[in-house]
């Protein structure tokens, strides 16, 4: 029996401290259990529920029990059956996160092996990223990883694989599916896009959901729904996942974000988890966080920094992050040059800012791709046969039309430094 847990406290009832819940695939029975005795249950139909439990825990209990409602029989049953047809049988899978992966995309990606190794054990599943991972608390996080995750160039026989995608889509701009390839599973949580349509269209099997605040999310759906074993290792990675792409649920959060969190909480290494979250620093995090402040400037509500080359893409983000922490910026946009292309990450402190069209709006008018959710979003422009001051002219064009996208000013204007005596160009020595 497949069973979902709940640790619930409750102040209001005399009788009962803290409570079990366990919610059956189908529905009929709750098994309560009073956690001070594991030898006493109660077993009630959920229409008789009163019993003597108080409302807010009979609140809470329909609540969670109507949450569930996506993983009846049936449900279950086509879906494994969805997956596996994409699959075509095919007995290798390689699953690619994003370019420079993050957290939520280790995750799902680890969460859609565990699950595809449940549905066909036969079948070799690999998980491969295109791009570097760069921050300290990602690099921690794939040392406890419960599967391996390589560079996609360390994939041999590529041509005699099927692929997934998690996190992102064909043809999106940040991924390293072969060009000739139609994957045969997309899970993400990113709007699509015109130019990902098209593949999608030809995918086998789609679940794209806006509306969920991480892809490890709805991964996570999938294990439960198929009673796939979670271990210590897995949930740890699950929740880091979720935790890392809402900010602890505070950012773009969904109800399914919360609910999935919280079953997991208890299944967590929470010295993992310490391990990851504040993973140490490498002495060039530090020289990059001074030349992000160093570079730093302000206009009206809008606060950002312009990197120049850099060596580390993740730091992109990273500062973005760090910059909005100011209490009376709205926005922070960051720039940087990697890899032949400017970065760009965007973060808007209100949750209805629309990050992602803007940036959208931003960088494919001028050939670039781009794409997010209203507080968290970012892209890239490629910058090929450009040179260095035609690079930095870009790169500052784009700051000044952002600038005006979002206060309305047309003509932008005295641009102060955050705290330098005076704003710093990151490009000055390379067009020298």
């Amino acid at each position: 029996m497949r069973a979902s847990n709940f640790l619930l406290g409750c102040g209001d009832c005399s009788r009962i401290s803290t409570l079990q819940v366990i919610f059956c695939t189908k529905k009929q029975d709750l098994i309560i259990r009073k956690c001070s005795d594991k030898s006493t249950y109660l077993r009630a139909e959920k229409a008789r529920l009163g019993c003597g439990i108080c409302s807010r825990i009979r609140q809470l209990i329909d609540e969670s029990a109507q949450l569930m409602d996506n993983c009846d029989d049936e449900l279950i049953a086509d879906l494994g059956q969805r997956l596996l047809g994409a699959l075509d049988g095919n007995s290798r899978l390689v699953i690619l996160t994003h370019n420079n992966p993050d957290p939520d995309a280790f995750a799902s990606a680890c969460g859609l092996a565990a699950v595809i190794n449940a549905l066909d054990p036969d079948c070799r599943v690999q998980i491969a990223y295109g791009g570097i991972v760069g921050r300290s608390e990602n690099r921690t996080m794939m040392r406890f990883l419960p599967y391996k995750v390589v560079p996609f160039a360390r994939v041999r026989g590529r041509d005699n694989v099927a692929y997934a995608l998690v996190d992102t889509q064909p043809n999106a701009g940040n991924n390293v599916l072969p060009e000739d390839k139609v994957p045969a599973i997309v899970i993400d949580h990113h709007p699509r896009k015109k130019s990902t349509r098209a593949l999608l269209r030809a995918t086998p099997f789609v679940d794209i959901r806006t509306g969920y605040g991480s892809c490890t999310t709805i991964v996570t759906e999938y294990m439960q729904c198929l009673e796939v074993s979670i271990s210590a290792a897995m949930a740890t990675a699950l929740v880091y996942g979720i935790s890392s792409e809402t900010q602890h649920l505070g950012r773009e959060a969904s109800q399914q974000d919360r609910r999935v969190y919280n079953e997991l909480i208890p299944l967590v290494n929470m010295r993992r988890l310490s391990q990851i979250e504040f993973s140490r620093r490498p002495r060039e995090h530090f020289i990059h966080t001074r030349t992000a402040i160093d570079n730093a400037f302000v206009y009206r509500q809008v606060i950002g920094s312009r990197l120049g080359p850099i060596e580390n893409p993740d730091v992109v983000a990273e500062v973005a992050d760090f910059l909005l922490l100011h209490e009376r910026m709205s926005w922070a946009i960051v720039t940087a040059f990697y890899d032949g292309k400017i970065i760009l990450s965007l973060r808007a402190a209100d949750h209805r800012s629309q990050a992602g069209k803007v940036v959208r709006e931003l960088l494919e008018k001028n050939g670039g791709t781009a794409g997010g959710h209203n507080q968290v979003a970012g892209g890239q422009l490629d910058c090929q046969g450009l040179t260095p001051e035609e690079i930095a002219v870009l790169d500052l064009s784009l700051i000044v039309d952002f600038l005006r996208q979002i206060t309305g000013v047309e003509n932008i204007k005295t641009i102060k430094p955050l705290v330098s005596a005076e704003l710093k160009d990151p490009w000055a020595n390379e067009s020298a």
